[in-house]
């Protein structure tokens, strides 16, 4: 994995200006390329690069790399499955070494913009092709690499892997971007589609940029598909095993050594027996939390199973402060996740041993995972929501009395439920993955917003994988895959997701939900598929996964230090965004407690 960066300006006169800019831009990512730098100039275009080697460990995978014809010069960050399988296709091209960086190369000669659409795997792409003095960019399609981009102080058009990196050319102003403010109180973590900063902007995923000229085109390249599957279940558990394990066959590929987490659940369980299959020496790492948060047991006996080497991290109480502070102080924008502590210390750990670690990320997304989706079935399939909602809300005596229980129940559902969430998608946009409601962010920020992540597909209130592509399309590449990428590459280490290859996420993506979600059971079909690799344990228990005992920790001496520190001091920085005493009336020991405290340390921190 990589670090890219450059600059792009008309008729660069100031060379040793730029070239010393784009110097510092690149040492601000030295922890995604440990192994390797280079740049290359311009009259127009200046590119730069660090490199974490992974595939072919020679020179040969020096960037910024030339094409044959030294038109196209490439920065490449990422991973293509089953390049050596495209090479196969390019006989014409003279290749030279027997990188995936190269076959990019070679596929921008042949297909020009359409290049993207040839690609299955992670990446952030920067081409500048010479003889058109144009910028070819693109990000894969489900946010796995990350690419930002800014107009400079001189019109200056700037990118890189991370937000610091543009901070460190000192062409962009740090101001702070309100809409995601809005967005990361509202759902603890920075919308996809937004960075935290007003003038550095984020590439979204499946979309490519051409900088020509002094303009920025910007377009979709890839999409759900369109059609549902007409598939028989036996069908669909046959094709969805050949797709798994093709994924994690293409996946292993590498010159180093590769490890897997092991959280303990169905997909990590699955993505280590597959993959122990291919690697005889396959290292395990897991989190260990204490009480009912602990699935190392379960964990263990996978590792057992398949004589994985396996090994667990934990944290004190006493470490749980500092390691947050660590994590935020390195995180280019705040994120509340609960599992970034979990993540930072296995990282850590791993990069002891292995470069490459294979993770179990989207597998809810993909295969119907989480709970929610089995209300949304609910509400489909009735017309609205079921009695499983009625816990939540008390039905008043007197409604109760005069109608009867059930037709109490249904006047609830009917005329407080419904009218509240009509649908599934209303359901999924007010119930899912909300923090601090709208009302309550407005008088946090003392201001209203509507803004609201945009969807790059049609949001069909009928069926439920339209529910399922939202969580894929927004928390993935907004929450998940930041986190992981950044924390990983604080470490220099690579986690790789047979999950998000491409072939996979659109045959899931297409197949009926019945074969993915019932009342009674989620995931489907990935326990009809592989749950023989499995043991009983895991197969029947509740989702967990890295998260996090917020309330207990909240509670730690030292985090009320911090809180006291940071949250009840009105000179803290957070108050230059945050009204001070509607933020008092939200420390509960909760998830809103945690996502202001993380807010807090990271402008502490940043600004």
């Amino acid at each position: 994995m990589c670090g890219i960066a450059g600059i792009v300006r008309k008729n660069i006169l100031e060379e040793n200006f730029y070239k010393k800019t784009l110097k510092n831009m690149t040492d601000s990512i030295i922890h995604r390329g440990p192994d390797d730098e280079g740049q290359e100039y311009f009259q127009n275009c200046f590119l730069g690069f660090r490199r974490l080697a992974i595939v072919d460990l020679s020179k040969d995978g020096h960037q910024p790399m030339y094409s044959n014809t030294k038109n196209e010069c490439i920065a490449f960050n990422g991973e293509i499955y089953g390049y050596r399988e495209l090479k196969k296709n390019l006989s014409e091209y003279p290749f030279q070494s027997n990188t995936d960086t190269e076959v990019i190369l070679s596929l921008y000669q042949k297909h020009g913009s359409e290049l993207p659409k040839h690609l299955n795997g992670m990446f952030a792409v920067a081409i500048w092709d010479e003889k058109n003095q144009k910028l070819f960019c693109a990000r894969d399609r489900f946010g796995e690499k990350p690419f930002y981009y800014a107009i400079g102080k001189n019109g200056e058009f700037i990118f890189a892997s991370e937000i610091k990196a543009i901070l460190a050319s000192g062409l962009v102003d740090e101001e702070l971007n309100s809409e995601a403010l809005y967005h990361f109180l509202r759902h603890m973590y920075v919308d996809s589609q937004q960075s935290i900063y007003k003038n550095i902007k984020v590439l979204p995923p499946a979309h490519q940029l051409i900088y020509n000229d002094g303009e920025i085109k910007i377009s979709q390249y890839w999409n759900f598909p369109n059609n549902e599957l007409q598939i028989s279940e036996e069908e669909a558990i046959a094709k969805f095993k050949n797709l798994v394990e093709r994924s994690v066959e293409k996946q292993l590929v590498a010159d180093v050594k590769v490890g897997a987490f092991l959280s303990g659940g169905l997909d990590s369980g699955t993505l280590v027996a597959l993959s122990s299959q291919k690697n005889q020496n396959l290292i395990t790492l897991g989190f260990q939390y204490e009480g009912d948060w602990d699935e190392m047991p379960d964990a263990r006996s996978i590792a057992e199973k398949y004589k994985t080497a396996h090994k667990e991290v934990a944290l004190q109480n006493s470490e749980i402060s500092t390691t947050l502070v660590e994590v935020l102080k390195n995180m280019d924008e705040p994120i509340a996740d609960t599992a970034i502590l979990a993540t930072y210390t296995i990282c850590k750990e791993a990069a002891k041993n292995m470069t490459v670690v294979i993770t179990g990320n989207a597998g809810d997304e993909l295969f119907g995972g989480y709970g929610w989706y089995q209300k949304e079935k609910e509400i489909l399939e009735k017309g609205s929501a079921n009695s499983a909602f009625l816990p939540m809300y008390k039905i008043g005596s007197t409604i109760s009395g005069k109608l009867g229980l059930e037709k109490s129940r249904q006047y609830f559902l009917d005329k407080i439920f419904r009218a509240k969430f009509p649908d599934i998608v209303a359901y999924q946009k007010g119930k899912v993955h909300n923090n601090f409601s709208k009302e309550e962010t407005s008088l946090l920020l003392k201001i209203d917003s509507d803004y609201e992540h945009q969807y790059p597909f049609e949001l069909d209130k009928n069926n439920l994988n339209t529910c399922m592509k939202m969580d894929l399309t927004n928390v993935i590449s907004g929450d998940y895959l930041v986190k992981d990428d950044r924390i990983a590459m604080m470490h220099s280490i690579e986690l790789r997701t047979p999950f998000l290859d491409k072939e996979l996420v659109e045959f899931c993506s297409a197949l009926p939900a019945k074969y993915k979600v019932n009342s009674s059971q989620t995931k489907m079909i990935l326990r009809k598929a592989f749950g023989n690799l499995l043991t009983s344990n895991i197969l029947n228990k509740k989702k967990q996964g890295f998260g996090a005992p917020i309330v207990d920790w909240l509670k730690i001496s030292e985090m009320e230090k911090l809180t006291t520190e940071i949250l009840k001091n009105p000179s803290s920085k957070i108050f230059t965004k945050l009204n001070f005493s509607e933020v008092q009336r939200q420390l509960n020991y909760n998830y809103k407690h945690w996502s202001l405290l993380v807010l807090g340390i990271w402008m502490e921190e940043h600004l």
